[in-house]
């Protein structure tokens, strides 16, 4: 699926015209779940590794125990079950996937019990939906109560804000950059800050050059629609109720530089920053062109230990069922190098996907 996919001949004409001018389940309170969690030897580490299940891969199961979801080795610190929609129709106590957008073929309570049994496995696992991704825009429309709904049927501990708008309208006003989409991207977040249950994780997917296009990051590449794209949520009051930030690191050409976005974000966001990594091929460039990126193990291993060197809260993966391109490295030779490096625990532990 594509993330943040760059449109550098878009902006670069904007920047240059702007210059020019089976269990019983009643599922524990998110605050609960939280303090579990912090008593866990997993969630004490000092990094988390996040990945994304993309729910239409997940083969179908009717029982719990058979759903990879509770198979995860516990050094996958949070799973994020990928994608509602923001306008998400779901009735509370139904545990329905219809008018959720996700795409899981099994029943929901297997689903909600599968969720349940990883805990019991896993206490310091933390299990988020992601909101939005490419496919689904109507954020205008978002339903905040059938999210916090679905969150507390399922007993998860929160959501990802995969806010990925089409047209950004992203400039540059003097020295700073203003967007069009400021305004929705701030009040998306308030949104679920206000509405989700107490406790709850409100994590926030962002685009991999949304922190450039000032000071020291004025001239940063890719030019891109996205550049800076998340400065003015950052800058806002609605950051302090962000959990953490997920860069969605790729989709970028082989002109960006993960360790640099990484520096910028933390400029703006002192709290923990996850770095995105994704299998590949990806998106855009389109596989073959010269300047497409192509994901290696020995710059998994760099980039995992950039993230210790700079203190930042750990990595992330997209996405847990995506097939590697032949010769480049699998999801699970990926996750096993940010456990081992990141020192998260034993990287040989069964792997369901």
């Amino acid at each position: 699926m594509s993330r943040f996919v760059s449109r550098r001949t878009a902006l670069a004409a904007v920047i240059a015209g702007a210059a020019a001018a089976g269990l019983p389940h009643a599922p524990a309170p998110a605050s609960d779940r939280r303090t579990a969690a912090e008593e866990s030897s997993a969630a004490s580490t000092a990094h988390r590794y996040c990945v994304y299940l993309d729910s239409w891969a997940q083969p179908w199961a009717d029982a719990p125990a058979q759903l990879d979801l509770a198979k995860s080795p516990s050094y996958i610190g949070t799973i994020v079950l990928s994608f509602m929609q923001p306008d998400a129709q779901y009735v509370r106590g139904s545990y329905s996937f219809n008018g959720t957008g996700l795409q899981f073929s099994c029943e929901g309570t297997v689903l909600r019990d599968a969720v349940s049994l990883l805990r019991r496995r896993n206490p310091g696992v933390e299990v988020l939906v992601g909101i939005g991704g490419a496919t689904y825009q109507n954020w205008p429309g978002m339903n905040v109560s059938a999210i916090a709904d679905f969150v507390s049927d399922f007993g998860l501990d929160g959501v990802e804000v995969c806010w990925e708008p089409t047209a950004p309208g992203c400039t540059r006003s003097g020295s700073g950059m203003q967007c069009a989409t400021d305004a929705e991207s701030i009040s998306v977040v308030k949104a679920l800050s206000e509405g989700l249950p107490a406790g709850s994780t409100l994590s926030v997917a962002v685009a991999h050059v949304g922190a450039y296009g000032e000071g020291a990051w004025a001239d940063s590449q890719p030019l891109s629609a996205y550049t800076g794209v998340s400065l003015a949520l950052l800058r806002s009051d609605a950051a302090s109720s962000i959990t953490r930030l997920n860069i969605q690191a790729y989709d970028a050409s082989t002109a960006y530089n993960p360790k640099e976005a990484l520096a910028a974000y933390q400029n703006y966001f002192k709290g923990p920053i996850l770095l995105g990594v994704k299998i590949a091929p990806e998106d855009w460039p389109q596989e073959g062109a010269p300047n497409a990126h192509v994901l290696s193990l020995p710059e998994v291993k760099d980039l995992a230990n950039e993230v210790k060197d700079r203190g930042a809260g750990g990595m992330s993966l997209w996405s847990l069922y995506k097939q590697p391109k032949s010769g480049t490295p699998s999801v699970r030779e990926v996750s096993q190098t940010i456990c081992d490096v990141l020192e998260l625990g034993d990287s040989t532990q069964p792997w369901p996907w």
